[in-house]
């Protein structure tokens, strides 16, 4: 097979991953529902326990399991960076205009 033969296959595999990831993102937000996609209590050694919840659209969000207060929330897709505008305190739930 020539180099541009394989570059022509490599191209429309890279075509269709693109679209078959874009339908199921589709996909995944209609049928996406309030509850968490995971929820787990975590506690460290000398800290107080919190509950760690990954929510559609992949939001991490660390809240306060006796008041709900949200501790601390990620973007959309970047678990680990603080979403920006994020003011602690707030209730529980993602709120869009945090992104």
């Amino acid at each position: 097979m020539s180099e541009a033969a394989q570059k022509a296959v490599y191209d429309a595999a890279m075509q269709a991953a693109a679209r078959n990831l874009k339908h199921a993102a589709t996909f995944a937000e209609l049928y996406a529902t309030a509850a968490p996609l995971f929820q787990k209590r975590m506690q460290r050694p000398g800290s107080a326990a919190v509950i760690v919840r990954f929510i559609w659209p992949g939001v991490l969000q660390v809240c306060d399991p006796k008041t709900g207060e949200v501790l601390a929330q990620s973007g959309p897709g970047n678990p680990q960076q603080l979403s920006y505008g994020f003011k602690p305190g707030g209730a529980a739930g993602y709120l869009k205009d945090n992104e």
